[in-house]
């Protein structure tokens, strides 16, 4: 349990930084990358958003605005999460919906929340909304920091990360994405 100091109760490994010191941004406390930023804030639907906006910004990948099918323009991404989403997306493309999907239950998303959970950020458990635990207080604190801590240009991958399709720049894409549904052919 998370409690006051000197009262005897113990902290989870690498969360005392983020319940004491107040007023800190995320960025600068927790070392968060984007992935685990979106992973926090939205589970792993948003770190798959997060890569395929970023895709599409690099223009790595286009998007039918009008059809929602998602097409693969250059292959050769360093980023894991990136390749992962790559690598499902055959020549022909696929509907945006089923790419979110299938990128959300990729390997590489499944690591991000593992490396969360491992440093104390992330509880295991769904089921912690009756009973919160320090870990899902923790979370709670931490994504309430990250919002915080959201940066105003609205280009920013962090935007995207914290917020979902809100957060996109751009209004069109930001529709798109606001409407992605495994069902549109």
């Amino acid at each position: 349990m998370v409690g006051h100091p000197g009262r005897g109760v113990r902290r989870p490994t690498g969360a005392r930084s983020l319940l004491v010191r107040r007023g800190v941004t995320v960025s600068e406390d927790a070392g968060l990358n984007v992935y685990q930023i979106a992973y926090v804030c939205g589970g792993p639907a948003r770190v798959a958003m997060v890569a395929l906006v970023g895709l599409y910004e690099d223009d790595e990948i286009a998007i039918a605005l009008t059809r929602r099918r998602v097409t693969v323009l250059d292959r050769a991404s360093r980023d894991p999460v990136r390749a992962a989403a790559v690598a499902l997306i055959p020549d022909a493309g696929r509907t945006l919906g089923s790419v979110l999907s299938a990128v959300a239950a990729s390997d590489a998303v499944a690591e991000i929340g593992r490396a969360l959970r491992d440093r104390g950020l992330l509880s295991g458990a769904r089921l912690t909304a009756l009973w919160a635990s320090p870990r899902t207080r923790i979370t709670r604190s931490l994504r309430r920091r990250i919002v915080a801590g959201l940066p105003t240009a609205p280009d920013d991958p962090r935007r995207v990360a914290t917020m979902g399709s809100a957060g996109i720049g751009d209004p069109a894409l930001r529709q798109v994405f606001a409407t992605a549904d495994a069902e549109l052919g």
